[in-house]
């Protein structure tokens, strides 16, 4: 890598030497410059030989008579003239950039030399009038003695003079600048020569600038139409902004500023212009590199971006002065410019050095060229136009651009032959794979409908239900596969169709009654329009069904409820069938592709995918193999609606043999609908079943007894979370592919509430692929389908029995509470009683009460399972504690906070372990001494009574908090706050809270839900 930086930096110091060669070689062969001495303002050139091809430079010590116009004043004025250097600006002179003088030159040649001499004058600033022996011959702006008179401008002139009969040239140079605070007067070299040396060298510079104009326009239109035409490329955009940018800058300030020599453009308006020029070249030049991958950058460029923005408008506002007081700001966005732009630079030389090199050399060239302008603008030496440094960049940089663009093709190419292939390879695989499962399926159909023929009259009305659900399955399973052994076909060539005079609406009622299963089950009405004396078409019946199979059959997948409308219309000579329905709707950008192969609707809710996606493709080139079309509108949440055309029959068809005419379709058994069902014999498990597909609930219901299990059947998600709040449930068995919420979802919401124990849920799923979301989600168990009946039956009564053993161990859990009554609390409460059958027999009558009333609630095992008011439970926990403080006396401090007792319904001893817990482990341990807090609030707001108990005794330790709700703890109290925290959580979805630290006492609170007011 060292190697090859090395390399570059050679590489790149070949590149900037080799144009600058280029550069001297070409002023030295085109500019021939000789500069003569001038002194106190004369040149004396009778001895000088002037050449056709070379030009004199007049730079030197001229005579200039400041704050004075000469040639206005009638002659010479009495005092001697200043010397002033040329170039150079007059502040000297002067005092100050703004004011006015005269420079005079007198110079003299051969007397005999009577050609015609040139004067090539770049600027002057900012006007200027020119005289030769006493005449003038340009004029530039307007120059005055006084602000208000004075018009600025500058433009390069060329003025043709001779001398006089003895050979003199008294050149005066008139000058005033009241607008450019950098300096006036003459700060550019001026070329004298004969006619034809400046004419050489003013079209040489005219023609290199017209050269490089044409070019920059020519790359900046067709990058334009490139990226319009092409993949809208920002760079290319980028590189079409700066190729017009210097291609403006060119025309408008450099060299004969030929725009301006056919739209005089004012001097501010100009210098505005060329500087907000500089601020679009420096943005384009960053976006043609990649840029946006440095570090950093990002979060920088949109102020870099919208400050040159800001820096160009408020320009427009600004004079002369404040622009170039601004220049500053100007010179911080060019430095950023150049750093980012080597920067990006490098980073793209380090992905990929040999592409970059193109690039390199193109960037070099511009720099070349910004340097070498810099440098003789500071020199003020004006030289001819050289245009290869920007012929270079825009070469170079175009041909890395299209390296990339060819480059691009040739992968894209690439791809595209790759993707056909996949793509053949791929519908070749579906249809192989059709014709494989096609006979398994055949088999099938004929067993079955062998077995119902044959059975038809032993068989149940229920059995013969479930046995033409098979045999519609598989019809179903027989279209999908002909939808991929068709679109293999009609890709391959257009098969023959067998057209007849048909009647619509047979066909349409036989299609409907396939679908009738699907409809009914997810309630929707499937309304025909099209009466029995409808005008007859002219089509193939079966490719007709096929359609009208499609069309339905999508409408039902997308329609949760309403209703689905088939109609038709005559237009013309043909007949216009509508599939209208309720559903989710199509956005307008996929009406636009509906129709291509393996698309498939509503990609947002891909539970709601099903099929390969090929129906409506298959539809299209149907209905179009009949010489009709087919067309979707759609309303986006509210309808959709399918239509196509098919010709009507003509009179001659109508009179076709009989075999021809109309054929009728008949009428399949209707199929029931899914019911479900529900038993309240507690005894028997309670399973809610969800699937969106009838059939697969159709399937289940069959092979599962409703002897067994309590079965509720649900084709919708939304309906089963409802379901789940109302009643509790032995099992869930749900499918994972679901619209709205999938089987994932459900389960997880599930989990929310309940763990894998108090209830379990089986997914149904489509292979091994989705055993890691079922289990992460937090399933229980899976099985694949499809479903064999004797493992599915072995599953759920696993499970179920799982849920029941854990049921039973809280159940045990909870006995043991309530037969937890300990000997030295009997022992202790007993010598409490005798003692006050000596001191006090109220008391003591009033201790048997309590005792009684409390070894009553202990063995009240009916109440196990249920909720119970909460004034019942606290009469268990006051029992409790006026034991405990006639054995402690005032040791023990008891607090009540009650808001209300009414209308809230807590677990059976669910408050009095937790009273327990402090008093025998929080206050005992801690000398004895403390007080109990027994709390109830009401949050109206969110339905919600918070009931607390809090004591100030040792405390717990977090590890050990932890312990006790994981069911880890040694501890014999964390039994009995484990099982309440159980079954808290299986009544209300949330358990215990617990807030304790060493020697800070602990809060031990829990909420319950409010009794609805509806």
């Amino acid at each position: 890598m060292k190697r090859d930086y090395i390399r570059t930096g050679i590489f790149v110091i070949i590149c900037i030497i080799s144009l600058s060669v280029l550069r001297l070689i070409w002023g030295g062969i085109f500019q021939e410059n000789i500069t003569p001495a001038i002194e106190d303002g004369e040149l004396v050139l009778r001895s000088w030989e002037i050449g056709e091809r070379n030009t004199l430079m007049l730079d030197g010590e001229w005579d200039f008579y400041p704050s004075q116009f000469v040639m206005q004043e009638g002659g010479l004025p009495a005092e001697a003239p200043e010397a002033i250097q040329v170039p150079h600006g007059w502040e000297n002179n002067l005092g100050s950039p703004f004011g006015y003088g005269t420079y005079r030159l007198q110079m003299t040649v051969d007397p005999d030399d009577d050609r015609n001499f040139k004067l090539y004058i770049p600027n002057i600033r900012t006007s200027s009038e020119v005289y030769v022996n006493g005449r003038k011959v340009a004029e530039t702006g307007q120059p005055a003695e006084t602000e208000s008179a004075y018009v600025a401008d500058i433009m390069p002139e060329t003025v043709t003079f001779t001398a006089d009969e003895e050979g003199n040239i008294d050149l005066m140079i008139q000058a005033a600048n009241y607008i450019d605070s950098r300096d006036g007067g003459i700060y550019l070299s001026l070329r004298f020569g004969t006619d034809a040396a400046i004419t050489r060298e003013v079209q040489l510079t005219n023609y290199s600038q017209v050269v490089i104009a044409a070019i920059l326009l020519m790359h900046t239109l067709y990058t334009v139409i490139i990226y319009f035409i092409g993949g809208r490329d920002k760079k290319v955009l980028a590189f079409s902004l700066l190729t017009f940018s210097l291609f403006s800058g060119f025309l408008v300030h450099t060299g004969e500023k030929l725009l301006q020599q056919f739209f005089n453009l004012s001097y501010e308006f100009e210098y505005w212009m060329i500087h907000t020029v500089y601020l679009i070249i420096f943005y384009a030049l960053i976006q043609c590199t990649n840029h946006q991958e440095l570090p950093y950058w990002n979060k920088i460029f949109p102020f870099f971006k919208w400050g040159m923005a800001a820096l160009a408008v408020v320009t427009m506002f600004l004079s002369m002065p404040q622009i170039l007081a601004l220049r500053p700001l100007y010179y911080i966005f060019g430095t950023v410019t150049a750093v980012v732009t080597v920067a990006s630079i490098v980073l793209m030389y380090k992905v990929n050095p040999k592409a970059t090199y193109l690039l390199i050399c193109s960037y070099a060239a511009i720099t070349n060229h910004a340097i070498w302008n810099f440098i003789w603008k500071g020199q003020s030496v004006y030289l001819t136009f050289y245009p290869f440094d920007l012929l270079v960049f825009v070469t170079c940089y175009t041909i890395v651009w299209f390296q990339r663009y060819f480059q691009k093709h040739k992968e894209t190419k690439e791809l595209a032959e790759r993707l056909k292939k996949v793509n053949e390879e791929k519908d070749q695989f579906l249809a192989n794979t059709s014709h494989e499962f096609r006979n398994p399926l055949n088999s099938i159909l004929l067993l079955s409908e062998a077995v119902r023929d044959r059975e038809e009259i032993r068989l149940s009305k229920q059995s013969m239900t479930e046995l033409n659900t098979v045999l519609n399955v598989g019809q179903q399973m027989n279209l999908l596969l002909t939808d991929l052994l068709e679109s293999r076909n009609l890709q391959i060539n257009k098969p023959g169709l067998n057209k007849q005079v048909i009647a619509l609406e047979p066909i349409v009622t036989g299609t409907v009654d396939a679908l009738r299963f699907s409809s009914d089950v997810k309630n929707l009405s499937i309304v025909k329009l099209i009466p029995g004396d409808f005008p007859p078409v002219y089509a193939d019946e079966n490719r007709v069904k096929q359609i009208l199979f499609n069309l339905i059959e999508n409408a039902i997948k997308y329609t949760m409820q309403g209703s689905i409308t088939i109609s038709a219309s005559v237009r013309e000579h043909y007949a216009e069938i509508h599939v209208t329905d309720t559903g989710i709707g199509i956005s307008e950008d996929l009406q636009q592709r509906i129709f291509q192969p393996y698309e498939q609707g509503h990609q947002e809710n891909e539970m709601s995918a099903g099929g390969f996606g090929l129906g409506l493709n298959i539809t299209k080139k149907l209905v179009e193999l009949h010489g009709g079309t087919i067309w979707v509108s759609s309303e986006k949440g509210v309808q959709t609606t399918f239509t196509f055309t098919l010709a009507l029959a003509s009179q001659e068809a109508m009179e076709l043999p009989s075999e021809s005419k109309i054929k009728t379709t008949t009428k399949k058994e209707d199929s029931e609908p899914i019911e479900q069902l529900a038993r309240t014999n507690d005894k028997v498990a309670s399973v809610l079943i969800v699937d969106d597909n009838p059939a697969s609930l159709l399937a289940l219901k069959a092979i599962i007894s409703n002897d067994t299990y309590n079965l509720v059947f649900l084709s919708c998600s939304r309906q089963a979370v409802k379901e789940l709040k109302k009643r509790e449930w032995d099992m869930v068995i749900s499918d994972i592919m679901m619209p709205e919420i999938s089987g994932y979802e459900l389960t997880r919401i599930i989990r929310e509430r309940y763990s894998l124990t108090e209830l379990p849920v089986l997914l149904l799923t489509g292979g091994t692929t989705d055993i890691q979301g079922a289990f992460s989600a937090g399933a229980n168990d899976y099985i694949a389908k499809p479903v064999e009946p004797v493992e599915l039956k072995a599953r759920m009564d696993s499970l179920i029995t799982l849920k029941r053993v854990a049921e039973q161990q809280v159940q045990l859990e909870t006995s043991w509470l309530q037969a937890q009554i300990q000997p030295h609390f009997l022992f202790n409460t007993l010598n409490s009683i005798m003692a006050l059958s000596e001191l006090d027999v109220e008391r003591m009558r009033k201790l048997l009460d309590e005792f009684s009333n409390l070894l009553r609630s202990k063995f009240q095992f009916q109440h196990m399972k249920e909720l119970i008011p909460l004034e019942e439970e606290l009469n268990i926990v006051r029992s409790y504690l006026y034991i405990e403080q006639v054995r402690f006396g005032e040791a023990l401090q008891v607090a009540w906070n009650l808001e209300s007792e009414q209308g809230i319904y807590v677990p059976f001893l669910s408050i009095q372990p937790l009273v327990e817990n402090a008093v025998q482990h929080g206050i005992r341990n801690n000398k004895g001494k403390g007080t109990v807090i027994i709390t109830c609030k009401i949050n109206d707001a969110r339905s919600k009574a918070v009931i607390t108990v809090e004591d100030d005794g040792t405390g717990i330790e977090e590890t050990e908090i932890q312990a006790i709700l994981k069911g880890e703890s040694n501890s014999k109290s964390g039994v009995g706050i484990l099982n309440v925290d159980k079954r808290l959580q299986q009544h209300f979805g949330r358990g215990l809270q617990i807030d304790s630290s060493p020697d800070q006492g602990t809060t031990v609170f829990f909420e319950v839900d409010l009794p609805s007011t509806e």
